[in-house]
């Protein structure tokens, strides 16, 4: 009998970016049916590829020789390598992985035996389509193709719960205003947000929710400190795989450039998300991916190479991303939403 084919996927960092592969393993999983298909994911990450049919399991990262141990006695035949770092093909290469493909484009490429030149940083494409560019060395189809998140009704339910534990119901028409990022982009105002939400509050039936982590939930309440009109808040720590439940019961998600912007966009919740003017930061690679209905705003003019802060004579340009932009915006998808189920009418 012909050994069946053991592939490993890698990806280490952050929610979004773990999002941003499942196109890749979509076409790998397309290309290769029978083969067994494994994930190497951060713990904090790792429960976006749950319920992923494309995978057969999910590892955890964990200290580097445990994890190379793990890897090691798992006798892999490729390794896919969607960022590059130190660690990452270090684990591929001491494991003995014959194959070991990624992008060339740091010094740690040189562990990789099938470097793919994409160039990265000149931000001509988008990350998911970067991920998929790479399956091209194993012969799998890079068209573009959703994202995949796929949760179960049990999550669904959770999030029911949650939100029926700070008075809401699924008679409510939910906005989700999530106004932090975790540090991982220039945030639009919080008086900008505070603004958009009694605006939103005031024109259509709907119900704002303030969402965040733990650590943010001093920023949601100055939020509603600033604002005339009173939102609910969810104060509640939650798994992630319970916050995307929560948020895909929602109508529309309003967010700055983080990992729930890309959860959102995956269950083809609408968006709307500002962008810093920040080249590595660009919305051309790192904005939300699909079909679904995703409107970015970012603030006029050239974008920087990077962000000098109170260095740089546009230091405040998140607050030229006005009120009435994102309040546009987001009417037009509450109005298309309206036009196409009747659930929201704007308001007199």
């Amino acid at each position: 009998m012909d050994k069946k084919l053991k592939i490993l996927l890698i990806r280490t960092d952050k929610i979004g970016d773990v999002i941003l592969t499942t196109p890749a393993v979509a076409a790998i999983r397309e290309k290769y049916p029978q083969a067994e298909i494994s994930f190497l994911a951060g713990a904090y990450a790792r429960s976006m590829l749950e319920n992923n049919g494309g995978l057969d399991e999910v590892i955890t990262e964990k200290g580097f020789f445990e994890t190379l141990r793990e890897i090691r006695s798992r006798n892999f035949d490729i390794a896919v390598i969607f960022f590059v770092n130190r660690e990452v093909s270090l684990l591929a290469f001491l494991a003995g992985i014959p194959v070991r493909i990624g992008p060339a484009s740091k010094i740690w490429s040189l562990f990789l035996n099938r470097r793919v030149y994409q160039h990265r940083s000149q931000i001509k494409k988008h990350e998911a389509d970067y991920n998929l560019e790479l399956t091209r060395a194993l012969g799998a189809d890079a068209q573009p193709r959703e994202p995949v998140l796929n949760l179960t009704s049990g999550e669904k339910s959770e999030g029911w719960e949650l939100l029926s534990r700070v008075g809401l119901s699924k008679e409510d028409f939910i906005v989700a205003l999530h106004p932090g990022s975790g540090g991982s982009a220039l945030n639009w105002p919080k008086e900008h947000f505070a603004a958009l939400a009694d605006r939103l509050l005031k024109e259509f039936p709907v119900k704002v929710l303030l969402t965040g982590s733990p650590a943010e939930a001093p920023l949601l309440e100055e939020i509603a400190s600033l604002m005339t009109a009173k939102p609910v808040i969810l104060r509640e720590a939650m798994t992630l795989r319970h916050f995307a439940g929560l948020i895909s019961l929602c109508k529309l998600f309003v967010t700055n450039s983080t990992g729930p912007l890309h959860i959102a966009a995956a269950l083809h919740v609408p968006t709307v998300s500002f962008f810093p003017p920040i080249k590595p930061c660009s919305p051309v690679r790192w904005g939300p991916y699909g079909k679904g209905v995703n409107k970015v705003l970012v603030p006029p003019g050239p974008d920087c190479p990077r962000c000098v802060q109170e260095k740089c004579s546009r230091y405040r340009c998140m607050h030229t991303i006005t009120v009435d932009s994102a309040f546009k915006e987001a009417a037009e998808i509450l109005n298309s939403v309206y036009f196409s189920t009747g659930s929201c009418r704007t308001g007199t």
